[in-house]
């Protein structure tokens, strides 16, 4: 397959802002610098926190992660404090963090993504979200009532994906719609448990 290129990388043209965009997000597409597991200033219990593995692909139990704009999650975190969640609840990333994050995820699961095999079509939908330039909020959910409260609050941007991790299940929340940049890696009768039909998933192409 023909590796994809911007029009000016074909024309020669100065770039406009959008190509800008595309090229920073091809930039990290075949790298894992940006992995924030590898990061040394990040703080090791918050790494081990919102970052944890199972099975060498990313589960954080007891958190909740939500996609979005930049804008739009930088937001959200500064309305958390007023929701009940301490300061130290959230860790944002952007997104080549995130996408590093996925990617090494898919890697790592090799053999196994066969088992877990709906956390990976997970990882693909965030890693395409970020590679469109989305960001990534992972929040400390305790109970039912913080994750009442957290939807509560997320309501009021576009979230493109949101999810809470339970010990043994993934739960798709009622916030948004499942945006899908690329191409599915959903099955054609395969539809996300929170929907009633594929028609509230809203693919992009």
């Amino acid at each position: 397959m023909a590796e994809r290129r911007p029009p000016s990388a074909r024309s020669g043209t100065a770039d406009t802002p959008q190509q800008q965009q595309w090229q920073q997000a091809q930039s990290h597409r075949d790298s894992r610098e940006h992995d924030p597991r590898g990061e040394p200033a990040l703080d090791p219990q918050r790494r081990g926190r919102f970052l944890n593995t199972r099975n060498g692909v990313f589960y954080p139990s007891g958190h909740a992660v939500l996609v979005l704009e930049r804008d739009h999650a930088q937001e959200l975190v500064d309305a958390l404090p007023e929701a009940g969640f301490a300061g130290d609840a959230t860790m944002l990333l952007d997104p080549a963090q995130t996408a590093d994050l996925m990617r090494a995820s898919e890697d790592e699961a090799g053999l196994l993504s066969e088992l877990v095999g709906a956390e990976i079509k997970n990882l693909r939908v965030i890693r395409q979200l970020a590679d469109e330039g989305a960001w990534m909020l992972i929040v400390r959910v305790h109970d039912d009532d913080e994750e009442r409260r957290l939807v509560q609050a997320a309501r009021r941007w576009p979230v493109h994906k949101a999810m809470r991790y339970h010990t043994l299940a993934i739960e798709e929340l009622r916030i948004g719609s499942e945006d899908i940049p690329g191409d599915s890696p959903y099955g054609v009768n395969e539809v996300l448990r929170n929907k009633p039909s594929d028609a509230q998933m809203k693919p992009r192409r």
